[in-house]
Order: structure tokens, then C-alpha cells, then sequence
């Protein structure tokens, strides 16, 4: 295991063992609710991360709940819009919590055709996302917890249901990867504003 790897699976398991803050914000249509703190584990110091927002994921016509997604920032963030958060280079954190199965092959053009559509080059960090892409080997189950955390000096630690999948040192890729919620062409204009809603 590199060091970077052990870097991340600290992060992933301090933040797992520190408990939730007292505070919740509430996605309005499920109920679900996350806290509007955490805690994370960094190099041997505790981080406070503050929510920026939740949103809900919903596909066709008939309004399918996909999954729910809580985004976090250093607190000291002081942004209030995407463009901010995309760019901020300081601890923070996506978590989808999925509320159906589907393929991995709509799982995997969800996320590479919306950083596709945000960006007329990709080479920066184009070898980066077909790793990233990589991780997902079989199909999204309901239930499924993907976490993605940003540190600098670490870079995106990818976990899924509690195992690391890999870590990603590329800046620009994080970058990318937070534009499918936070860029100018997002997944979904509506997701993107409740993402941002707890800054206003």
C-alpha cells in the first residue's frame, strides 16, 4: 500500500468513527437527512467540513428518485457558487446515497458526459477519469454509499460501501469530477441548487 493509500484510508476511517454533529439538513421530497457538519481526519488533525447543501437526483418523466447527495467544504469556505466550490482546493467531500439499482453502464456516461459537457478538452486529465471510471465494475446496487473526498497533498479518494477504491492525485480531475453537481452544464440544474442551498 503506497502512502497516499494510507493517507486515504485514515481519512475514510476517521470520518467514519467521528460521530455526526448535532445539526441536520433535510432533502425535502425523502426525508433524508445528513449532517450539516463532519469531521475529518487529516494528517493527524481533525477538519471540519460544513454542508453546502443536499439535492435529489431524479430521472424521466415520472420523477424516479436516483439518489440523494450531500456536499461539504472546509468551513472556512467563504464561496457562493459553483464555480467556488469546483475550484476550492481545500478538504471536501460528495456523498451519494443511491436510492435504486441501474447499470454501471448509466452510472459510468453519468458521470463522463456531464464533465464531457463542461469541458471542450479533456486532456488533462483524461487518463485520470478512465481510472476513475475503472472503479465501477459491476452495476449499481440500491443502498449503495459512493463518498468522494478531496485533500490536498492526497488528492480524490474514491470509497464505495466503506472500501477504497483508489485515490486520484490530479487536481484537474477533481476539478471535473465536481462539475457534474457545481459546473456551468451540471447534471441537473435543480440538484445544483439545493447543492448550493446552505450558502445562500
Amino acid at each position: 500500500m503506497t502512502k497516499t493509500m494510507r493517507i486515504a484510508l485514515l481519512i475514510a476511517l476517521a470520518s467514519l468513527a467521528l460521530p455526526l454533529a448535532a445539526g441536520a439538513i433535510v432533502e425535502p421530497k425523502t426525508g433524508t437527512e445528513y449532517s450539516d457538519t463532519i469531521d475529518l481526519g487529516i494528517a493527524g488533525e481533525s477538519i471540519t467540513l460544513k454542508a453546502t447543501g443536499v439535492g435529489l437526483r431524479e430521472k424521466t418523466f415520472m420523477k424516479v428518485d436516483v439518489y440523494t447527495i450531500v456536499s461539504y467544504v472546509n468551513d472556512s469556505f467563504v464561496g457562493t457558487d459553483g464555480r467556488d466550490v469546483v475550484a476550492y482546493d481545500a478538504p471536501k467531500r460528495l456523498q451519494m446515497d443511491l436510492r435504486r439499482g441501474f447499470s454501471r453502464e448509466k452510472l459510468v456516461n453519468s458521470f463522463s458526459e456531464t464533465i464531457e459537457k463542461n469541458y471542450d478538452d479533456l486532456t488533462a486529465f483524461e487518463a485520470d477519469m478512465a481510472t476513475f471510471l475503472a472503479y465501477f465494475d459491476r452495476d449499481a446496487q440500491e443502498n449503495d454509499v459512493l463518498i468522494f473526498d478531496y485533500a490536498p497533498g492526497v488528492g480524490l479518494t474514491t470509497t464505495l460501501n466503506g472500501e477504497i477504491k483508489g485515490v486520484i492525485a490530479n487536481v484537474a480531475f477533481t476539478e471535473a469530477l465536481w462539475t457534474i453537481w457545481f459546473g456551468e452544464k451540471p447534471a441537473s440544474g435543480g440538484l445544483k441548487k439545493g447543492l448550493l442551498s446552505a450558502l445562500e
